[in-house]
């Protein structure tokens, strides 16, 4: 591949840390700051960055220190290198939380609008093939984001297999300036990468490889494809009923591009996960949820998930969270109010 369209590739994975049991309920705890305040001691450079935990918003009796906890891994040139460090990264996050269910969802049954999880993928190119790949990928994000479902609950009942797209307040239809934040697909403000911010986390290692491979090959593409930013905007309403022809339609042309299944579509984690529910329980399938996590297969590694004593919390905190603060101060800045000093961003509708 030439200089020119030299493609990098980066992975952000949001996922929960749950403690507790079907009597008394699940919830996440800020105990799981000590387990990145480990992993944070271990490798300051890396993981400074590298992890992070996410309150949650909202109204103020319904603010919490801790909603999902993310693990991002370094910048990659191919596919299957990133997902390679991914299932790493993904390792010492276990190492580091051996008590405490990691569960891989967009949503839990309980969600509101401010307690998610996401998958975000980064793409890196040279500045002036910004426009171009913004829309290849815009073309095709309804396919991908499809192929990642695993928030299937809102309001406490099943209402479609993406519904954490449809309602979490980091997400939204496609506007005009690609630098605007919440929204399903951006150009960052801080790293000059084009963020996929609207997929599910994805468990499964050769799911999130086709996803991966897919990303990769349509930011490689030479040309320009048309794309509509009112034909996708459009399509995210089949995030609550399932694809629709013109999704299966897309997702035939991504397999002639870059081989990426449409079977991926059939088979969601949404669906497996209603299915477990219903017949296994509650603590059943986050106790799989949480095996397929760490290990790559479906399946409980009986990983203990007691409510761990207060004092945990309050010193993760600070361990972990008060020598961040200068950081994510400053990546708070840059993410949101930082001057776009990039060049011209040609992100037009080309349909």
């Amino acid at each position: 591949m030439s200089a020119a369209h030299r493609v990098t590739l980066g992975l952000e994975e949001e996922v929960f840390v749950l403690y507790g049991d079907e009597a008394r309920g699940f919830r996440a705890s800020t105990a799981s700051f000590g387990g990145l305040a480990r992993l944070l001691w271990q490798n300051w450079r890396t993981n400074v960055g590298g992890t992070a935990s996410n309150f949650r918003r909202g109204p103020p009796a319904r603010r919490e220190l801790m909603s999902s906890v993310e693990l991002s891994t370094p910048i990659d040139a191919h596919p299957g290198t990133l997902l390679a460090s991914a299932l790493s990264r993904r390792a010492e996050l276990s190492r580091a939380l051996p008590g405490g269910l990691i569960v891989p969802l967009g949503l839990l049954p309980g969600s509101d609008r401010f307690h998610t999880a996401g998958l975000h993928i980064h793409v890196g190119v040279t500045p002036e093939r910004l426009g171009l790949v913004y829309g290849n990928l815009a073309r095709y994000l309804a396919v991908l984001t499809h192929a990642s479902a695993s928030s299937p609950w809102w309001q406490g009942r099943a209402a479609g297999p993406l519904c954490r797209p449809l309602h979490s307040f980091a997400l939204g239809p496609l506007v005009a300036d690609p630098l605007s934040r919440f929204q399903d697909l951006i150009v960052t403000r801080r790293l000059g990468t084009i963020e996929l911010r609207v997929l599910d986390p994805v468990w499964e290692p050769d799911r999130l490889h086709a996803v991966l491979h897919a990303v990769y090959a349509l930011a490689s593409l030479p040309e320009r494809l048309p794309w509509s930013r009112a034909r996708y905007n459009q399509l995210r309403q089949t995030y609550a009923t399932g694809p629709n022809e013109e999704i299966w339609a897309l997702a035939r042309e991504l397999q002639a591009i870059s081989g990426f299944d449409p079977a991926w579509l059939e088979r969601t984690v949404s669906a497996q996960v209603l299915e477990s529910w219903e017949r296994h329980g509650e603590a059943a399938t986050l106790a799989a949820l949480d095996g397929a996590y760490r290990t790559g297969n479906w399946g409980s590694v009986g990983t203990p998930h007691a409510r761990p004593a207060r004092w945990r919390g309050a010193a993760g905190f600070a361990a972990y969270y008060l020598p961040k603060l200068p950081y994510m101060a400053a990546k708070i800045r840059a993410e949101h109010h930082a001057v776009w000093t990039g060049p011209a961003l040609d992100i037009g509708d080309t349909e």
